[in-house]
């Protein structure tokens, strides 16, 4: 009897040893093979030519590579809008073989239609506003002319009704611009005295942003100035300050230049995008369609209103500084 029992117990703990060691076995091999897999490699190709501009959006989707073992290069430009340039990089990267691409088209439309003729099979993620992206497109972007309409309702109840707005058209081939630039004036539509349009002629065509911006300041007198990007935002508080002059400034930028002069109040407010969601959001619908699908389809980009008062406030700290411990 003892003796059967004994044989008994041996025959379970040898099959317990058994399925144990299948295990191991099923999960190194899968664990070797995850493990030997070569990274995929995303390409994040972007307008203009200062790296630092990007550092947010780049730094959360750097957050998804590394857990993601992927490899992530940030390729900008020589200049602000040169379409062929843009094209090139990104031919360059796909026949370089990169997994995925993010990409701020110079050119919302043109790169749009350049991507769709390409019929790539790898994943293609705009993070900007793309207005022509259809269903199937992946576009990771703010409410652009939520952050317009947002600007001119705060211009509004900042300043008198009699106040002389200049608005500057500059970088109109991007979609997140045009929309901005239209809810703004959808909110400042007759609710101030004057609006005048800065944009460029045929003789302003070849010269930078800060001497167009110069130029316009100082041929007619303005109350307010409105930026709607970047490198117009920069341009236009480098030329008052090369004119000795100052102005009220409303604008929509991340850039570090902004936001000093939110604090030096050159800026009244400041609408600022998360574009460190930005970029995260557009590495993970990158790299992991499906996943993105579940855990982040009704996520909207969020954006805040920044002044003087306000800019020192938690949330605004860590949407201006999210990776700042």
């Amino acid at each position: 009897m003892m003796k059967r029992l004994y044989e008994k117990k041996s025959l379970i703990i040898v099959i317990v040893l058994l399925i144990i060691f299948l295990a191991m076995a099923v999960y190194q091999v899968n664990f070797g093979t995850t493990e030997n897999k070569p990274p995929k490699h995303v390409s994040m190709i972007v307008y203009g030519d200062d790296s630092e501009r990007w550092e947010n959006m780049y730094e959360g989707a750097y957050l998804v590579c590394k857990e993601q073992n992927a490899q992530l290069s940030l390729l900008t430009m020589m200049s602000e809008n040169d379409v062929n340039e843009q094209e090139e990089i990104i031919e360059r990267e796909i026949e370089d073989g990169a997994d995925a691409l993010l990409i701020a088209p110079c050119d919302s439309s043109v790169i749009k239609h350049f991507i769709d003729q390409k019929e790539l099979k790898i994943p293609v993620v705009y993070i900007e506003t793309v207005e022509s992206a259809s269903f199937t497109d992946v576009n990771i972007a703010p409410d652009d002319y939520g952050m317009g309409y947002s600007l001119g309702e705060e211009l509004v109840n900042n300043e008198s009704d009699i106040v002389t707005v200049a608005i500057i058209s500059e970088n109109t081939a991007r979609d997140s611009v045009i929309q901005r630039e239209k809810g703004l004036r959808d909110a400042i539509d007759g609710k101030v005295g004057k609006i005048i349009d800065w944009s460029r002629d045929e003789a302003a065509a070849n010269s930078n942003s800060r001497t167009f911006i110069q130029k316009e300041i100082v041929s007619e007198a303005t109350d307010v100035i409105v930026a709607f990007d970047n490198t117009t935002t920069d341009a236009l508080l480098d030329a008052l300050s090369n004119l000795n002059k100052s102005s009220k400034v409303y604008s929509i930028s991340t850039s570090n230049k902004a936001v000093y002069n939110v604090y030096n109040k050159e800026i009244i407010a400041l609408e600022y995008p998360d574009e460190f969601s930005m970029g995260y959001l557009a590495a993970v619908n990158a790299l992991d369609r499906s996943y993105a699908m579940k855990k982040y389809l009704n996520k909207k980009i969020e954006y805040r209103m920044v002044k003087k008062e306000n800019m020192y406030d938690e949330e605004n700290q860590t949407l201006i500084f999210p990776f700042v411990d």
